[in-house]
């Protein structure tokens, strides 16, 4: 009876941790931002099978960013004018280009690799990331995140590197194409970054508000250069799609919140285990032996430092 009644105060006393929340708020944007996944590898894939005219990935980011926006809206507005009060422009115009960016080179990248590769080299991200925390955040890494970080990336080469080894690419190769996912994730990292400063003086709302008015003008003008008319039935997956970014950055900027933006970096893994699963049974895109141990390392650094991080902070 006695351990019955502890859990909920166990599950009350977890969420008052600011590392608990963080991290949870991560996860939910991770899955988020792994259903979009889904949906522009969709894009890719039903364009190559149909002969269709693919649809360029700034445009995709763009009609994204445009329905993510009209999802936002109308909880912005319930604070009124209060919302659209900001005093970081500097800040809010540098993150919609580094958002921008990242955006297209990611979408690109995943019409040219399944999910769980294109996410897999993103995790070059937490060198990016430990580095533009402490030089911009004055945020200390200390050896439990150190270790945690070491492991996942080791992991993430597991899930593609091993391709090198049983001579189904060139290490040239890889390399050329790894540059659209780890640029994209520098790109997001300076995203992070800027948003982890932004919200240390602004509201959640505010920053992801701006983040998305800056960003549409930016796509807009990158797609009308190789614009694609959209066919009617790709309409209601670009809405899906909006909400999802919303949603994705809403909770987001929650982690960035009460959390730091190294410790939220192996929480970020997660999304190399959805997007593997969506790959699995939506596009029959199985993962090796190689990617089963790889995800496996990953969770298991992210799991432990989670662990770590609420003992030190409770």
């Amino acid at each position: 009876m006695t351990t019955y009644v502890s859990h909920p105060l166990f599950f009350a006393s977890l969420w008052r941790s600011p590392a608990a929340r963080g991290a949870l708020f991560k996860v939910f944007s991770c899955l988020c931002f792994s259903a979009i996944n889904g949906f522009v590898r969709f894009f890719s894939l039903n364009a190559a099978a149909t002969g269709a005219t693919p649809l360029p990935a700034a445009e995709l980011a763009f009609f994204e960013t445009f329905f993510g926006l009209c999802f936002m809206l109308p909880f912005v507005l319930t604070q009124g004018t209060a919302a659209f009060k900001t005093k970081n422009h500097t800040l809010n115009v540098a993150r919609a280009f580094a958002a921008s960016a990242g955006l297209i080179l990611w979408f690109t990248s995943l019409s040219k690799m399944p999910i769980f590769q294109v996410v897999a080299f993103k995790y070059a991200a937490p060198l990016f990331t430990v580095l533009g925390a402490k030089v911009f955040l004055g945020e200390k890494c200390g050896w439990a995140r150190a270790a945690a970080i070491g492991t996942a990336i080791f992991g993430a080469f597991l899930v593609s590197g091993h391709e090198i080894f049983y001579g189904k690419t060139t290490l040239l190769d890889l390399g050329l194409t790894a540059l659209f996912p780890i640029s994209a994730s520098a790109c997001y990292v300076a995203s992070a970054v800027l948003g982890k400063k932004q919200v240390q003086t602004e509201s959640p709302h505010t920053v992801c508000l701006y983040l998305f008015l800056m960003s549409l003008p930016i796509l807009g003008a990158v797609a009308a250069f190789q614009w694609v008319t959209p066919l009617p039935w790709q309409w209601p997956y670009f809405v899906a799609m909006g909400g999802f970014l919303a949603a994705a950055y809403f909770f987001l900027q929650q982690a960035y919140g009460v959390a730091d933006i190294t410790y939220l970096v192996p929480v970020s893994f997660t999304r190399l285990i959805a997007g593997t699963l969506i790959g699995m049974f939506f596009f029959q895109e199985w993962p090796t032996l190689w990617a089963v141990a790889g995800s496996f390392l990953i969770l298991i650094a992210t799991l432990s430092l989670c662990k770590h991080e609420i003992g030190r902070k409770a």
